[in-house]
């Protein structure tokens, strides 16, 4: 089922193609002004027609883009929004005037509701976050993409509504089964997608082979388009071990479970799997977390800069963070599980949960 969803601004354009691609079939030869006139209108139709994605993820927090971004799973888009959304998002070709703003440096400028940064002073790459209220904006262009990472920083605000709200976004797998869940944290490519499909192959659903959203006291599903990982041709040499073999997947996948037990993936010499104490899974958690999802995402003083002339106290948003993640330990039995290889981790967990 194709999910995403548009919205038209000019349906006579739609109409027109439709007209010509009708004549052309009855035509048995199609003669070079018919071609001329579906180019025309097709290019045409693209300047007409505006991609809108809105999603919803679990009715906490809603974003409007005219892209699909990239991990925000189709399973959180919906047809419309009665309400703003919290986040926009937008990739265009805008022009800014800095007119009305003051330069900080570091080619950053800003007023009382817009922050602006041109990451190269002699070519237009920029960046616009806007403020309404609660509501915010981000705006950039393609050329800005090309040198930055800006959906980098979107997750950071989207990391900092949900944090408002009670509820963090960490890095780990988790699947489900009968409503207790397990959680697996661990390090890019440690073995967590590895581990979650292998669970789901023997009837569990999946929430996340990589992000979960999570209160402390339940877990939110928050999947990504996951790829299986099929082959490391060159896993022993550094500058190609990120070269693999992938394929799509679309496992099952349950919105909310009870976190029951986490086991934090490690790779390691030895094949083994001991139990550890909240308070050092907690440290251990907060800082993979940052490190994975980062509020002070690259370059730091581009969100460092918007911080401070907004303001904002992050100390508040780590506590909050830090807090969800103790409560998260103190409803669950945890587990540090070491492996050669990342196969082994399925298998030395479900020795430890005595399942088949």
């Amino acid at each position: 089922m194709f999910e995403e969803v548009c919205s038209w601004k000019n349906h006579d354009i739609i109409i027109g193609i439709i007209v010509v691609l009708r004549r052309i079939r009855k035509e048995t030869k199609v003669s070079k002004s018919y071609k001329k006139d579906i180019r025309k209108l097709l290019i045409e139709s693209k300047k007409a027609v505006t991609m809108i994605y809105n999603y919803d993820i679990h009715g906490l927090l809603k974003v409007k883009s005219n892209f699909a971004i990239p991990f925000l799973h189709s399973s959180f888009l919906v047809p419309k929004m009665e309400e703003a959304a919290d986040i926009e998002v937008y990739i265009d070709n805008s022009k800014i005037n800095l007119d009305d703003l003051t330069p900080i440096g570091l080619r950053i400028f800003y007023s009382n509701d817009r922050f602006v940064h041109k990451c190269k002073f002699f070519l237009d790459t920029h960046l616009e976050i806007k403020e309404c209220g609660k509501k915010l904006s981000l705006r950039f262009n393609k050329l800005y993409k090309q040198f930055r990472k800006p959906l980098e920083y979107f997750l950071a605000f989207f990391q900092m509504k949900l944090l408002e709200k009670g509820f963090a976004l960490l890095h780990a797998a988790c699947v489900s089964k009968n409503h207790e869940g397990l959680i697996f944290p661990a390090f890019s490519d440690t073995g967590k997608t590895t581990t979650a499909l292998q669970f789901v192959n023997i009837g569990y659903k999946l929430l996340g082979d990589d992000m979960i959203i999570t209160n402390g006291t339940k877990v939110l599903s928050f999947p990504t388009p996951m790829k299986k990982v099929l082959l490391r041709p060159f896993e022993t040499v550094p500058l190609l071990r990120k070269l693999v073999i992938r394929k799509d997947v679309n496992p099952p996948i349950v919105s909310e479970t009870i976190p029951k037990k986490i086991f934090f993936l490690m790779k390691g010499k030895e094949n083994k799997i001991t139990k550890i104490g909240k308070k050092d899974f907690s440290e251990k958690m907060n800082i993979m977390t940052e490190s994975a999802c980062s509020l002070f995402p690259f370059p730091k003083g581009v969100m460092l800069a918007y911080y401070f002339v907004r303001g904002i106290k992050l100390e508040k948003y780590l506590t909050e963070r830090k807090k969800i993640i103790s409560k998260l330990a103190e409803n669950c039995q945890i587990w540090v599980v070491t492996a050669k290889e990342s196969k082994a981790f399925f298998r030395l967990i479900k020795e430890e949960l005595n399942v088949n």
